[in-house]
C-alpha cells in the first residue's frame, strides 16, 4: 500500500500563537498537549503543532522533550517568559534552512547608508499600520502625528535621529490613548504591578516580540543584524521588526482592556485573535522579503 507523507503549512499560513501558564506541555497518546490540574481531575487540552507558529510558556510551566521534539519537528518557536522578563527563544537548528534571505540582508547591513534606509522604511510601514488599524477600529485619529513622523523620518541620517523620533511619536500614541480612555498614563515599562495599562503593554509586547522571532527565525536571520535597535543586543532585529505591529496592534488593544479591567488570560487571548485577525505572522514574513529583495541586490 502506497503511503503519503502529510504537507507541512508554510510558515506564513500558521495560526496558532499560544500563550500557556501553570501547566506541562507532554505528548499523550502521540498528541500533542498541555494539562492543567483543576482541583482532583487533570484537564488535558490538545495543541495542533501543524498549524502552531510559536509557544510561550509563562510562569508555572514544563515542557518534556518528546513534547519538544515533536515541536522540533514542525518548526514551532518555543520561548519561555515569566513575569517581566524578556523572553527567552528557543528552536531547533535546522542545517538545510535556506539561506537567501539571511545572505540578501546581510548585504545590504555592512552598508550603513542602506541600514538608515531600511531603519526608514520600517517606521513608515509602522505608521501605515497604525493608521489602518486606529481608524477601522475607531480608536483616536492618528494621522496628524503619524504624517509628521513620516516626513521627519526623511531628514534623519542616523540611528539616534530615528529613535528620539520614534520616541516622540510613541509618546503622542500613548497622549491619544490616555485621552481617549480618560486616564492619566505614564509608561513605566518593565515594573511590576505599575498598573494595569503597563502590565498589559508589557505582556502584550512580549507577545509582539514572539512573532517577529519566529519570522527571523523562519526566513533564518540572525537576531543579531539590526538596523536600529541597539547593535550591541544580539536580539536587537526582533524588536525593529515587533515594532512594525506593537503600536498599531498591541498598545490599543492593551488600553481596551486594562481600561476594561480584563483579566490577564482574557487580554492576552483577544490580543492573539488580533493577531490572527490581521494575519500579523504572514504580514510581517511579506515585509522581510520585500526589504530584502528591494534592498538585498545590486541596485
Amino acid at each position: 500500500m502506497k503511503t503519503y507523507k502529510s504537507k507541512k503549512l508554510l510558515p506564513s499560513h500558521k495560526q496558532g500563537v499560544y500563550y500557556l501558564e501553570h501547566c506541562r506541555v507532554h505528548s499523550r497518546d502521540d498528541r500533542l498537549v498541555y494539562s492543567k490540574e483543576e482541583g482532583a481531575f487533570t484537564k488535558f487540552i490538545a495543541i495542533p503543532p501543524k498549524n502552531t507558529s510559536v509557544i510561550l510558556l509563562g510562569s508555572g510551566t514544563s515542557i518534556t522533550q518528546a513534547a519538544a521534539r515533536k515541536l522540533a519537528d514542525e518548526e514551532v518557536m518555543v520561548a519561555f517568559t515569566g513575569g517581566y522578563g524578556t523572553p527567552l527563544f528557543l528552536a531547533s537548528q535546522n542545517e538545510y534552512r535556506p539561506t537567501e534571505w539571511m545572505q540578501k540582508w546581510a548585504y545590504f547591513w555592512f552598508d550603513p547608508g542602506k541600514r538608515i534606509r531600511v531603519a526608514r522604511k520600517l517606521q513608515k510601514d509602522r505608521v501605515q499600520r497604525v493608521d489602518k488599524f486606529w481608524t477601522k477600529f475607531g480608536y483616536p485619529d492618528p494621522f496628524e502625528p503619524g504624517q509628521r513622523y513620516v516626513a521627519e523620518l526623511e531628514s534623519c541620517n542616523s540611528r539616534n535621529d530615528i529613535l528620539l523620533r520614534e520616541a516622540e511619536y510613541a509618546k503622542k500614541l500613548y497622549s491619544l490613548l490616555a485621552g481617549h480612555f480618560n486616564v492619566e498614563f505614564v509608561r513605566d515599562p518593565g515594573q511590576e504591578g505599575v498598573d494595569l495599562f503597563n502590565d498589559f503593554l508589557d505582556h502584550g509586547n512580549y507577545l509582539a516580540y514572539g512573532i517577529a522571532a519566529t519570522v527571523l527565525w523562519v526566513m533564518g536571520i540572525p537576531h543579531s543584524f539590526p538596523v536600529l535597535h541597539g547593535e550591541t543586543r544580539r536580539g536587537a532585529l526582533v524588536f525593529d521588526i515587533a515594532d512594525v505591529i506593537k503600536d498599531a496592534l498591541v498598545m490599543p488593544t492593551a488600553f481596551q482592556c486594562a481600561f476594561e479591567k480584563t483579566p490577564g488570560q482574557d487580554f492576552r487571548d483577544r490580543l492573539i485573535d488580533v493577531f490572527r485577525q490581521q494575519k500579523s505572522l504572514a504580514d510581517l514574513i511579506d515585509l522581510v522579503q520585500g526589504l530584502c529583495n528591494q534592498f538585498g541586490e545590486a541596485e
